[in-house]
């Protein structure tokens, strides 16, 4: 998997935020926010980090990577990826 570069999540703007999909635990959630897509996970501090930031592809991609070596480490519970699918042209 690519290296993932976690940032903090700033909340930028009024846009407010949605959940597009949580991984089986919640430590990841895919999001939407001001037509930009992104992946959440949680900290310590009880705040958010944020990585993926972009285009849905982009976000898409982080967060199937994640999902999948985050479902390794639960190998009773393989939860499918509940993300939308995107549909390919051709």
């Amino acid at each position: 998997m690519p290296d993932i570069t976690w940032e903090p999540y700033q909340r930028t703007g009024s846009d407010p935020i949605r959940i597009t999909s949580t991984s089986c635990c919640g430590a990841y959630e895919l999001a939407s926010q001001g037509g930009q897509y992104l992946v959440l996970r949680r900290t310590e501090q009880c705040g958010y980090e944020e990585t993926g930031r972009g285009v849905y592809r982009d976000a898409l991609t982080v967060w199937d990577n994640l999902v999948t070596e985050h479902n390794k480490g639960h190998p009773r519970h393989r939860e499918p990826n509940t993300a939308p699918q995107m549909m390919s042209s051709g």
